[in-house]
């Protein structure tokens, strides 16, 4: 007894003619009957498969659901702080745009100021140079001198004291040092003779 039989689902019209000839209508029926049985069968068999892959089919597309729905849940959460930043940056960048303003106008008006003051600037030093240009042309050259008698000063003379003088008296001065005019003695010394004449006390 064979468990598979290999059978020929596209039977050629000769099969068909010839595998039931000959036999008596109740063994055509009987046949007939395990064929419509087993084809029967088949079907109910494949329903059921059918039936399992759909059940399992829904069950993952319940799983993915699930996992689509919290990602989504996440998604919406990360797009609402990322919305929240986006404001803030928009906020941020508005502050900088205003300051940038202002730093530019404040920097225009030192432009300004600069160059006002550099204008003041050119202006003073050219004049400075005319000036300057014109006190050279009248400042006298290196060989010119003035002979005007009115303008010329003259130092009055004057006379130098005279240091050791020599005495002509040997009573006198040895050494003497005279003022201008001659009448007062600045330093004076004794002479051997009168130091000889003094009395020579001897202490005892």
């Amino acid at each position: 007894k064979l468990d598979i039989i290999r059978t020929e689902l596209s039977p050629s019209e000769e099969y068909k003619a010839m595998v039931l000839a000959g036999l008596r209508p109740d063994i055509v029926l009987d046949i007939s009957t395990r064929a419509l049985a087993f084809w029967s069968y088949q079907v109910y068999q494949e329903r059921l498969y059918q039936e399992y892959s759909l059940s399992r089919a829904d069950s993952q597309l319940k799983q993915m659901e699930k996992v689509l729905t919290q990602h989504n849940q996440s998604r919406e959460l990360e797009l609402t702080a990322m919305r929240g930043e986006i404001a803030s940056l928009k906020k941020v960048m508005e502050e900088y745009k205003r300051k940038y303003s202002d730093m530019s106008e404040r920097l225009m008006e030192r432009n300004r100021q600069y160059q006002k003051l550099q204008g003041l600037y050119d202006s003073l030093r050219l004049r400075n140079m005319v000036v300057g240009a014109g006190e050279r042309e009248m400042q006298p050259q290196p060989g010119y001198r003035d002979l005007n008698p009115v303008m010329a000063k003259q130092a009055p003379p004057q006379r130098s004291p005279q240091f050791l003088s020599v005495s002509s008296d040997r009573d006198g001065h040895f050494f003497s040092c005279l003022e201008a005019d001659g009448s007062n003695t600045f330093f004076q010394f004794n002479s051997p003779a009168k130091e000889a004449a003094r009395p020579f006390i001897n202490k005892h």
